[in-house]
């Protein structure tokens, strides 16, 4: 028999264990925010330390505390350690089943410390805990693991085997050689198993702690080899920029927030813009004068202060050549050694532009045409053409039939009001003797002079007209014939084909407005002379019977609605039959021109006479009372009567007979007036002719 004094045993293993918390406790303080777990391990550990001390001093404190407690604190160690070591691993949680053993274990050691005391199956119960979570640590590391993490944890997994092993041993132990109810008076093997466990905490502490090394150490070789592999990707991705930077058809450039210097450039801004490497370089934008405006970069700057993302702003800039051309930046703020910088990705988009703006014009010149006549059109299509060309003095010349005759039809605002005191709208010109602006009459198609004034064959330009130096000139076809030319001129740089595109589908689409103006205009005189012809008497020039019930029904309505006084007067020329059979039909039309023309004379505008057939007339006095109505009746009848303007050769006396009505309020249309002056102009005509007569 090995004899062993197991109360200083525990003491060293007290002790050895304290030592291995406190480096758990700086292992976990040093690696805490990387892996988890580590804490579980220490506090693993000091539950151990804890639980075997109040078993030792089980003398000194009372049995609850030493014996449950104490056994409960080592079982809740060994649980700790291992999810611990669970999590460190595959940093899962907990699985349930592991609550529910606890639990029986504590039941059960309840069962065999106060009710059937036995330190025995209190020695296998705690060993059986110790091989099963042995068995579970094994299990994690030799199947549970990927391969990468089993090599760092073979060592662990073999000293947690030996764990499970030397629980298995005081097992058998146990059975053979059972100890007493004291723990303190154990067997020697009891003693043995307690120094063989704590040199077994002791290689589990160097375990775990070579375990974090060796995983520290392949994170970091780990870490290394992915920075060179993003570095070596950084390279590679910094070599596409490089080229595609520098090799992008588009504009890009990078530039100091605070005075626009440019820092790079790539090849693309340097053809849009026409300067060298070298002149643009380290220069700013503002020296370089690429701001058609300068104020458009302080508003940029200003709204990208707002927001470090622009996109679409539109500017204006200038080439080295002085062009002027349509700009649109998108734009981010970037930081380079601590600065605020702009990488910027300008596009010309003066072509999208144009279109845009012709898409524009074509609406608005339709919109325009609705309101304004052909001349005003002209006018405004040269405004807008002279904004789009950045020209100065714009003409819109009508050619004739026979194309050797043109007519100025209209100039551009700009150059009427500020350029040219030439002589005006419809001025015409004989094509042989005007200059070389009419050469695309002469070519059929569009001219351009940049060089205008060195020109041999320029000819002279009309007094009061403006110097030119550069002109476009463009011919409007229809039907295969030059009807009109629109011509541009002196824009600040030279004019270009795509100028000549632009001025060709403007002048196109005026033609096409203005043509389509003088066809309606034209039309609506048609209709309106239909329309007068349809409404009037042929012989009399008179307002004929439609007219009149039209017109009359509107001043029944007026009246009803307004409370005005309406009359009518019905009139008809006495034994006009023996007129037109005596002295011929001719005399009898004449007779009727005769009184259409009295009755003009006689009436108010506002009045409406009309011949309603034959040798009846009618007259509505709208706002006329009835007695006013008898009275401009009488007169009527008294200028008939004197009337001489039928033949030279004889005097020929005509009479008419007049009936007169009003209009009453339950009279619900003009049928009901005409009714009752025709029958007063029955009365008149059967009481003698020649006289007026008031409806009753």
């Amino acid at each position: 028999m090995i004899s062993l004094d197991l109360p200083t045993i525990l003491i060293s293993f007290i002790l050895t264990n304290l030592l291995c918390a406190v480096v758990l406790f700086f292992l976990w303080q040093e690696n805490r925010s990387r892996y988890s777990g580590l804490d579980l391990w220490m506090i693993g550990y000091i539950c151990n330390v804890v639980g075997i001390a109040l078993l030792a001093g089980r003398n000194f404190i009372p049995p609850i505390f030493s014996i449950l407690l104490g056994s409960m604190l080592m079982v809740g160690g060994i649980f700790f350690v291992y999810i611990g070591i669970e999590r460190f691993l595959i940093n899962r949680k907990t699985p349930a089943h592991l609550y529910f053993i606890l639990a029986g274990y504590f039941f059960l050691q309840i069962y065999f410390i106060y009710i059937f005391p036995s330190l025995e199956i209190r020695n296998v119960l705690f060993s059986v805990i110790l091989v099963f979570f042995s068995c579970q640590c094994a299990w994690l590391i030799f199947w549970k693991i990927d391969d990468q993490k089993r090599i760092l944890t073979r060592r662990l997994g073999l000293i947690t085997s030996l764990f499970g092993l030397m629980a298995i041993i005081r097992i058998v132990n146990n059975v053979l050689n059972p100890p007493g109810n004291d723990l303190l008076r154990s067997t020697g093997y009891e003693a043995l198993s307690y120094m063989v466990f704590q040199t077994l905490y002791i290689l589990l502490t160097i375990a775990l702690f070579m375990v974090v090394n060796r995983r520290l150490k392949n994170d970091l070789e780990n870490d290394i080899a992915a920075r060179k592999s993003i570095e070596k990707e950084l390279q590679i991705s910094q070599e596409k920029y490089a080229k595609a930077f520098q090799s992008s058809p588009t504009a890009i450039l990078i530039t100091r927030i605070s005075d626009g210097r440019i820092i790079e450039l790539n090849d693309g801004f340097l053809k849009t813009t026409g300067f060298s490497r070298e002149e643009a370089l380290e220069k700013t934008t503002i020296e370089l004068g690429i701001w058609a405006n300068p104020d458009d970069r302080a508003r940029m700057v200003r709204e990208m202060q707002s927001n470090p993302r622009l996109k679409d702003f539109h500017f204006d800039f200038r080439t080295k050549s002085r062009k002027i051309i349509k700009g649109e930046i998108s734009a981010e703020l970037i930081y380079l050694n601590g600065e605020e910088c702009m990488l910027s990705v300008i596009q010309d988009i003066t072509e999208r532009y144009q279109i845009e703006e012709i898409m524009r014009i074509r609406l608005r010149l339709w919109d325009f045409s609705l309101s304004h006549n052909a001349t005003e059109v002209m006018e405004e299509a040269l405004n807008e053409i002279e904004i789009l060309t950045d020209s100065q003095i714009g003409f819109y010349h009508l050619v004739d039939e026979d194309e050797n005759t043109l007519s100025l039809q209209a100039w551009s605002t700009r150059t009427r009001k500020e350029f040219c005191r030439a002589e005006g709208s419809g001025a015409h010109y004989s094509i042989d003797k005007a200059g070389v602006w009419v050469d695309c009459i002469k070519t059929r198609k569009p001219v351009i002079f940049n060089n205008y004034a060195s020109l041999p064959n320029k000819k002279g330009l009309p007094e009061g007209h403006t110097m030119v130096n550069r002109m476009l000139s463009v011919p409007i076809f229809s039907n295969n014939k030059i009807v009109s030319i629109l011509g541009i001129g002196n824009k600040t740089t030279e004019y270009i084909e795509k100028d000549v595109e632009l001025v060709e589908f403007i002048a196109d689409l005026v033609w096409t407005i203005v043509s389509k103006m003088r066809m309606d205009e034209k039309v609506l005189q048609l209709n309106e002379r239909l329309e007068l012809l349809a409404m009037t008497d042929e012989l009399t020039g008179l307002p004929n019977r439609r007219f009149f019930f039209e017109r009359g029904a509107e001043e029944i309505r007026r009246s009803m609605r307004y409370k005005t006084p309406l009359a009518l007067i019905m009139l008809d020329l006495d034994k006009f039959k023996v007129i037109n059979d005596t002295y011929g039909h001719d005399t009898g039309d004449q007779a009727l021109k005769c009184l259409a023309n009295l009755l003009k004379g006689l009436i108010r505008e506002v009045d409406l006479p009309a011949r309603l057939g034959g040798e009846e007339f009618g007259i509505l006095l709208p706002n006329t009372r009835l007695e006013d109505a008898v009275f401009l009746a009488d007169r009527i009848r008294t200028a008939i009567e004197k009337l001489k303007c039928l033949r030279q050769d004889a005097d020929i006396q005509i009479t008419a007979s007049l009936g007169v009505a009003e209009y009453h309020k339950n009279m619900k249309n003009l049928d009901a007036l005409f009714h009752n002056a025709d029958t007063a102009l029955y009365e008149a005509k059967h009481s003698g002719r020649n006289r007026v007569a008031l409806y009753q």
